[in-house]
């Protein structure tokens, strides 16, 4: 049985303190810097009680302008020290997302894609979530850190200054905790709701960017704006409703910030009036009220981004954990004896589907020669090539490799020692050289003789730069042909013990289709190739034919065989003959 043990260490807040352990000293020089930051900005209140005290009194000379220098020296430190704490923030913050999108990535890798929890758009929608976190974590939550922090020190600088003014604010201070006390869980769920919706409109998205082709070609691109619209209007009408939540709040925040104004000034005038405190001290009251209101008017969007911040964390926490594609015993399996395959009653049904895709299918495959998949669309043979490549592992019965359960090797091994062509031939952005090789290794004579295999050298030598062209996403701009010639040598490179071929021809004219599988036929007897083919013209030369039709083996045997013991591989056939001699 696979295992599906979530990864060692999800991600989470817990997961983003130990990133930041791995940094003390630049975090410790974050804290120094804040902690010298609060200090040049406690002393220019404290100079300009001093200088506008002694102003009043009659006293100025020499000791104001000096006052003066200091409150303009504490203002340049401050900035200087604000501009370094910059710095090692951004130091940081580099750190911490090339941590964090190598530890998704790396999932991305490994998750099992067969998984009903896992969805391309939800993934792009993960991705897109790190900068959100990275700069709530190192610029909003630091700056917040250091708003507060200044608040207490005001408020205890309020208490030095005058004891009526410090209970003044302490008393409403519990008051002022109140106002989110009360929409944290509705902020959440709305957060929630927009991270889900955001998710909706991203699967939309990359489905139609990828099938962009198809769009334009059936001409269905109003019905595709429609559903983006449709997506798009639950998204902003999750994020109004965030909004309004974060609206509300600021407003409240507001009239917060506000009252302590008015009653740091109302009882500070009373307290002057009856001359328990100076002008200057009133002054300094003023400056020191506008630090404690700081943080209260700059919380509203914090409490927004915070509630955003806290679901995509939990989001990603979600996908980090989501099954990884592991071997059923350790150690895994990592060797080979040989190549032959062995299916007992192998039953395969896709989620909601109302029959199987495959249906109690036994049969054994030889480690060398050519093994011919035939059935008509539907029958089940593309998802026999993935159930072999381990990408479906939910299936029922058993399959053996080389006498060994496929759910007891290590997934990524097995691929590397197979070699693949799929239906829908898939290049990617970057060099030729890249998108062929299996390793970094690679010489050119090894890259040129499987181009020469796959009648592809030409290709190659036509694109400037040959092996070092550029090629962009999805192969542009090659043909579906060339695509698959590319895609025939880069198994072929690899020299594969067992080589998986899901029409590899698909794309190629019938005599290129031909003269191909003739190659491919000669190819496969020095190792176990399975091509599933509706060219049946490959089937003669085929050493073993597998029939299948709706997920049941219907038969075994040589292509000769087949026509004498199965009624419904010769009426095939018979079919395939009628088409040929009306084309």
């Amino acid at each position: 049985m696979t295992t599906t043990t979530p990864p060692p260490s999800p991600f989470g807040w817990r997961w983003i303190r130990q990133a930041l352990a791995l940094r003390r000293p630049q975090v410790a020089g974050v804290l120094a810097v804040t902690t010298a930051t609060y200090a040049a900005g406690l002393v220019f209140p404290i100079a300009l009680q001093k200088g506008v005290d002694a102003i009043v009194a009659g006293r100025a000379g020499p000791d104001v302008a000096l006052l003066a220098l200091v409150a303009v020296a504490a203002i340049v430190i401050e900035a200087g020290l604000s501009f370094a704490r910059q710095g090692m923030l951004i130091r940081l913050a580099t750190f911490l997302d090339r941590r964090i999108s190598r530890l998704m990535f790396v999932q991305l890798m490994r998750v099992r894609i067969d998984s009903a929890r896992f969805r391309a758009g939800d993934a792009i929608n993960h991705f897109e979530q790190v900068r959100k976190i990275r700069d709530f974590i190192l610029y909003q939550l630091p700056n917040l850190v250091l708003d507060t922090g200044g608040a207490i020190v005001a408020l205890a600088l309020t208490f030095y200054y005058d004891v009526a003014v410090g209970v003044a604010i302490l008393i409403v201070t519990p008051f002022l905790a109140l106002l989110a006390r009360n929409q944290l869980s509705t902020a959440n769920q709305k957060a929630t709701a927009l991270y889900a919706a955001t998710g909706v409109r991203n699967n939309a998205l990359s489905e139609t960017v990828n099938g962009l082709g198809t769009v334009k070609a059936l001409a269905i691109e109003s019905a595709r704006l429609r559903r983006w619209e449709s997506v798009t209007q639950v998204v902003l009408t999750e994020l109004a409703a965030l909004m309004r939540i974060s609206r509300s709040y600021i407003l409240r925040a507001q009239i917060a910030s506000r009252a302590v104004t008015l009653l740091v000034v109302g009882t500070g005038c009373i307290r002057m009036y009856q001359e328990h405190i100076s002008v200057g001290d009133l002054l300094a009251l003023q400056i020191l009220s506008a630090r404690f209101a700081g943080p209260i008017l700059s919380s509203g969007d914090l409490y927004r981004l915070w509630q955003e911040v806290e679901v995509a964390i939990r989001q990603i926490g979600m996908f980090t954990a989501l099954p990884r594609e592991t071997a059923a015993q350790r150690p895994p399996l990592r060797t080979l004896q040989d190549s032959s395959i062995t299916l007992h009653n192998l039953s395969f049904s896709y989620p909601g589907a109302t029959r199987p895709a495959l249906a109690e299918v036994t049969v054994r495959l030889p480690a060398r020669g050519v093994i011919a998949l035939v059935g008509r669309n539907g029958s089940g043979k593309s998802t026999l090539m993935r159930v072999l490549l381990g990408l479906q592992r939910d299936y029922e019965g058993r399959v053996e490799i080389g006498g060994r359960d496929l759910k007891d090797y290590d997934p990524r091994w097995l691929r590397s020692r197979i070699g693949t062509v799929d239906q829908d031939t898939v290049l990617y952005s970057g060099t030729v050289r890249d998108n062929l090789a299996a390793g970094p290794h690679l010489d050119d004579a090894a890259l040129r003789k499987a181009l020469a295999f796959a009648r592809a050298e030409g290709i190659v030598d036509a694109l400037p730069g040959g092996l070092n062209a550029e090629i962009a996403e999805n192969g542009r701009p090659l043909s579906g042909g060339q695509r698959q010639r590319l895609s025939i040598a880069r198994a072929v490179l690899r020299d594969p013990a067992i080589a998986l071929l899901d029409e590899p021809t698909a794309f190629l004219d019938a005599e290129a289709a031909a003269e191909l599988e003739r190659k491919l036929v000669v190819w496969g007897q020095e190792r176990l190739l399975i091509l599933a083919t509706h060219h049946l013209p490959a089937v003669r030369n085929a050493d073993h034919v597998v029939f299948l039709d709706r997920g049941r083996l219907l038969g075994t045997g040589t292509h000769q065989d087949l026509l004498r013991a199965s009624a419904e591989y010769d009426t095939l056939w018979r079919e395939h003959e009628t088409q040929r001699s009306y084309a």
